[in-house]
């Protein structure tokens, strides 16, 4: 029983999309970037949230959780659904839900339709990882990497420049303004993806409820997708760890600063973000196995020199840069490295990478939340390290891939 057979068997596989030119994969990358935000701006507004609606912290957590647990959904239950139908309707129709869900989350009575609102806008947030393989098929294969970095770019800046911008926004003009300038922004975007994205080949006749089926063969069958999994929830868990817990570290000690400072941290991380498009092209000439292990070594650097962060504010930017470095490069070299594993279940690859990324996120910001309230800073750090050493034993004592086919796992 091998569902992952299959796609090849469909006819619209043998259509192939014509390559893109550069300037509509930076466009991609902008989109995706744009749409992002959706499931980031709620985090600085949090607060404003709390008082306008008279909430504990704990229901307030709620709503926040509630973004997270749509965007997980939306991973699991979305992304397959690339291989199966036009995946340009599917994100339009995606961004259109977006659209109507920042709407509603603005105009929001009380914390239940907030909440609810907040979790269909967290599902339909996954836009950007539909661009991703789109941008993978729509490259020639020498500049598949670079063109995938290109658009994990555009997403790593808007998840790191929109906790800024909604900040600004949220604390000028109230929380529900961030809300409606999500709306509108989804109006242009829309257009946008509208005119630049080209008709999606559907890669697969499975049905819904066989595509689903079929991740778990996939998962079983290619040692690059598990491996690339692994290996991305674990730099993921060491880049949630610091970014979540960076407020706290701000306030503390010598520092003493309030959280606009670490707002505006995103701006020096999106520095760091852009190098997700340098990983590429060094994925296209090196191969992916070479990437993922100096990302490796590049993430356990930086906790090192994030060690010296809770005194020195030198360190603190000169680390931040260098985990945003790691982090973004090993984060398009492993997708790149999965991706290769099956070029018909390009959209299922991407759920079954995407969703192991965000759920290694979700632990390291739950166990590095407990470290950082029992050992201060000092525990972080050591979790930060030791997901470094763990990422770098799983990568460089597995079997290596065949040397007939260098830059194929």
């Amino acid at each position: 029983m091998n569902t992952t057979s299959a796609p090849s068997a469909s006819p619209a596989a043998a259509q192939p999309v014509l390559p893109a030119s550069r300037g509509k994969i930076l466009m991609m990358a902008v989109i995706a970037g744009a749409v992002i935000t959706n499931l980031y701006c709620i985090q600085p507004i949090l607060p404003l949230i709390r008082s306008s609606m008279g909430l504990d912290l704990t229901t307030t957590d709620l709503v926040a959780s509630a973004v997270l647990l749509g965007f997980a959904t939306g991973l699991a239950l979305l992304l397959p659904l690339g291989d199966r139908i036009d995946r340009r309707q599917l994100v339009l129709i995606q961004i259109a839900a977006a659209f109507l869900f920042a709407i509603a989350a603005g105009a929001s009575s009380g914390v239940w339709p907030l909440i609810i609102a907040s979790f269909g806008l967290g599902a339909v947030a996954c836009v950007p990882q539909q661009l991703v393989p789109f941008a993978a098929v729509m490259s020639a294969p020498s500049e598949r990497g670079r063109n995938v970095g290109t658009v994990v770019s555009g997403i790593m800046v808007g998840i790191l420049l929109g906790r800024t911008v909604s900040g600004v926004i949220g604390a000028t003009w109230g929380w529900r303004a961030v809300y409606a300038a999500e709306a509108g922004f989804m109006i242009p975007v829309f257009i946008a993806a509208a005119t630049l994205l080209p008709r999606g080949v559907p890669t697969t006749q499975l049905s819904y409820g066989r595509l689903l089926a079929s991740l778990w063969p996939l998962v079983r069958k290619h040692r690059a997708i598990r491996e690339s999994m692994v290996v991305q929830a674990l730099l993921w868990a060491a880049f949630n760890a610091f970014w979540v817990n960076l407020a706290a570290l701000l306030a503390s000690g010598p520092h003493h600063l309030d959280s606009a400072w670490a707002g505006g941290f995103g701006i020096i991380g999106a520095a760091g973000a852009l190098a997700a498009s340098l990983g590429g092209r060094a994925t296209d000439k090196l191969g992916s196995r070479t990437v993922i292990g100096a990302s490796i070594g590049i993430v356990t650097l930086a906790y090192f020199l994030l060690a010296g962060a809770e005194f020195s504010m030198s360190l603190l930017v000169i680390g931040v840069i260098v985990l945003d470095i790691g982090v973004q490069s090993g984060l398009v070299s492993n997708q790149t490295r999965a991706f290769s594993a099956d070029p018909a279940a390009q959209g299922r690859i991407n759920s079954l990478y995407m969703t192991a990324t965000f759920f290694g996120g979700a632990l390291g910001t739950a166990l590095s939340g407990w470290l950082m309230t029992r050992y201060g800073w000092s525990g972080v750090v050591a979790m930060g390290i030791a997901l470094g050493l763990i990422a770098s034993a799983f990568h460089f004592f597995s079997p290596r891939s065949s040397k007939r086919k260098p830059l194929t796992p």
